[in-house]
């Protein structure tokens, strides 16, 4: 994992391309370099900043016949031994003359990239954005072309807009085409393949109970494939020392968390820890002035907090292993603080709902807490996350919603709505919020083939919404996570947002400042 920043433009724009790189150095500690080259009278700079998690530490950027910063993780499609290091093997393949957009359309894995090679910059994200680039051509607030994974606190005070790229959009940058000219418009390219990834329906089985065989019958090939996935995102990560955690996972108590935390246990050597990091959040005064009432457990018993002991419990009765459940309480003040930190991380996702869930995300990677009762800091560089698994097997009440209203059809469409719009309302935002504190993210549930085995599968092989909430939502899931956790696996969806407090931070905010409305900020 690593950080990404390219600026083309004047050398007065230095400055900013140094406080773009200087934001980007917190992504990845490990190493930090920059490649430089004159255009014309502009000046090119390509920075990266790495979090070294496979094979040797490898600088980048890496400099050759081209020029490659980049920030993913190769699951499968291209040859890289477990050992390795994924960035050597992608640059000895562009090295050795493979066109960067065929080569990186066959990986499978989080990704962005810049390549500099002649008078060619070529730059892209992959299908599901779960890897983070930010762009802006040049306008009258910055004559700079810029590429960043995040934005910078300068950028923000010059009022530099940017946007990020959408899932599979690549870019073609010809700087034979510039020659100082103002006219972007014939240098640059942008398209954005459409990956199809469908959630299918076909014919119905004619009665109830035959639905319900369905589900159970698919449950070993769903464990099989999901199995694959955890263990390709698990294998990679170098061993750590003796005492000290691989993996973190992102843990509410929720079924798709639990569900991942079983299976890494099952790829994992014998001894090794995993980390549980649960994050709460302290209430802030009510506009009345009157505190929040706290609630026994010293005002972090938030919902998610109650659920993650539980769970935590029933995976330590059934598997031998140490499952350190890492309380991250945030108080008021600590959470007022980091505010605009969070914004910036978050940036350009900009409402009320984005920092909700950006607040959790922030803190679970900063990974202050306490286990037992003891202050800790969790060690792990890999996070794993469930996200995914609601939006493919029909978690969320608007997905009852749906069905309740037109059927089969119209939860088919939902579910599909949800894929299509996966990468833009979560992904991009999740990567640059957990990685502000040099952590790699990862979606086992989000895996390329993983996706295209469960669309492939008919809506009532992945659900039973005649059943209740508990039960016949994600029902695949839930009878797969039952054969371990059997309280755990009938857990009601809760919103992380609610689930960790993180949307009551601010009752006392300015009247119309509602959840979804754009921020005000600087």
């Amino acid at each position: 994992m690593c950080g990404i920043t390219l600026t083309l433009g004047p050398p007065a724009d230095i400055p900013l391309a140094r406080s773009l790189h200087a934001a980007n150095a917190a992504r990845g500690p490990d190493t930090q370099g920059i490649y430089a080259r004159r255009i014309g009278p502009d000046l090119l700079l390509l920075g990266a900043s790495v979090l070294g998690l496979r094979g040797q530490v490898t600088a980048q950027p890496r400099v050759g016949r081209g020029v490659l910063a980049w920030n993913g993780q190769v699951f499968s499609g291209l040859e890289v031994d477990i050992n390795d290091n994924d960035t050597a093997c992608l640059f000895t393949a562009l090295e050795a003359g493979h066109d960067p957009v065929k080569l990186l359309s066959t990986i499978e894995g989080p990704w962005a990239f810049v390549y500099v090679c002649g008078s060619t910059v070529t730059f892209g994200v992959d299908p599901l954005s779960r890897r983070s680039l930010l762009i802006h051509t040049p306008d009258d607030a910055c004559q700079s072309f810029i590429l960043s994974s995040t934005r910078s606190a300068m950028a923000r005070e010059r009022g530099i807009g940017m946007r990020a790229l959408e899932g599979g959009e690549i870019g073609v940058l010809d700087l034979t085409s510039l020659n100082g000219a103002t006219d972007w418009a014939g240098a640059l390219t942008l398209s954005r393949p459409r990956v199809s990834v469908a959630a299918v329906n076909g014919e119905l089985p004619v009665s109830p109970p035959e639905r319900l065989l369905a589900v159970e019958a698919e449950v070993d090939s769903f464990l099989t494939h999901l199995t694959t996935s955890v263990r390709r995102r698990v294998e990679n990560i170098p061993a750590p020392a003796p005492g000290a955690a691989r993996a973190a996972v992102l843990f509410s108590g929720g079924v798709d968390c639990s569900l991942l935390v079983c299976l890494i246990h099952s790829v994992l050597p014998a001894g090794e820890p995993i980390e549980l990091v649960n994050v709460a959040f302290a209430q802030p005064p009510k506009s009345s002035g009157k505190l929040t009432p706290k609630p026994s457990g010293g005002g972090y018993d938030v919902p998610d907090r109650l659920s993650g002991r539980e769970a935590a419990a029933e995976l330590r009765a059934a598997f031998d292993r140490d499952f350190r459940f890492v309380e991250v309480d945030v108080d008021v003040e600590t959470s007022r603080a980091a505010r605009q930190d969070v914004i910036d991380a978050m940036y350009p996702s900009a409402t009320e709902m984005d920092l909700s869930l950006a607040y959790p995300l922030y803190f679970a990677s900063l990974g202050r807490g306490r286990v037992d009762g003891t202050d800790y800091t969790v060690g792990a560089k890999v996070y794993f996350s469930g996200l995914g698994a609601d939006e493919q097997l029909a978690g969320y009440t608007r997905h009852r919603k749906a069905y309740e209203r037109g059927g089969w059809a119209a939860l088919v469409s939902e579910i599909q709505l949800d894929l299509d719009r996966l990468p833009q309302r979560n992904l991009a935002r999740d990567d640059r919020v957990l990685s502000a504190h040099a952590r790699d993210a990862r979606y086992p549930f989000l895996d390329l083939g993983f996706v295209r085995y469960v669309s492939q599968l008919p809506v009532w092989a992945k659900c039973n919404l005649e059943l209740p909430a508990g039960e016949g939502d994600k029902a695949l899931i839930r009878l797969a996570a039952a054969r371990w956790l059997p309280k755990t696996a009938r857990r009601v969806k809760r919103a992380m947002q609610f689930g960790t407090k993180s949307a009551k931070l601010y009752e006392g905010a300015p009247r119309g400042h509602k959840a979804g409305e754009q921020l005000i900020t600087k």
